[in-house]
């Protein structure tokens, strides 16, 4: 049994969360707290930093180290390769989220709702032809989903960004089962 310390609203936890929900493979949940990491997280994982799954006694830290493990250990179904979107999430999507959601300057909003509209059109123009990022629902679109979802809760998010392609992808993952069992209270 694999077994996943995990924060059930965490994003990068929610990839790994789906892809296991998605491939199907059964696993335990150990629900971290942010603030207070367990003494189980820290003696696998010293930042304290979730997601972490446990494989046959080894830690495998990172959501994206650990979704593509997963894909190449489990590849029925498959959800093929993430390709370039989760280092651009990672790298360039989230950094610019992060400071939407929490620190930005009154001198800073334009030129960041600029760069947030040119990542929500990067994604707008990936669905033009498709309904997923790769064209199947795929690590990619799981990679990217969660911040995503996290920049459609943010105050303002209707008021400064309308895409209809990226908000009905963010529609059809919000109704995807797997989604429902990830966020689903213990």
């Amino acid at each position: 049994m694999l077994v996943l310390h995990s924060y059930r609203r965490c994003p990068f936890a929610i990839r790994v969360r789906m892809t296991l929900e998605e491939k199907g493979i059964p696993y335990t949940v150990v629900e971290e707290s942010l603030r207070a990491p367990s003494s189980a997280l820290l003696a696998v994982n010293p930042s304290g930093k979730v997601p972490v799954l446990i494989v046959d006694g080894a830690a495998i830290p990172e959501s994206a180290v650990i979704t593509v493990f997963l894909e190449e250990k489990y590849p029925v179904p498959s959800l093929g390769s993430p390709g370039e979107w989760t280092s651009w999430c990672d790298s360039v999507f989230k950094p610019d989220l992060d400071l939407y959601k929490y620190k930005f300057a009154e001198t800073e909003r334009e030129p960041l709702l600029a760069r947030l509209r040119g990542h929500l059109q990067k994604i707008e123009d990936a669905l033009a032809k498709k309904d997923f990022l790769l064209g199947d629902f795929s690590l990619a679109d799981i990679h990217v989903f969660p911040f995503y979802r996290q920049l459609s809760k943010c105050e303002g998010f209707a008021e400064h960004f309308s895409y209809e392609k990226a908000n009905r992808w963010l529609e059809r993952i919000l109704a995807r089962p797997s989604f429902a069992r990830v966020m689903k209270k213990s």
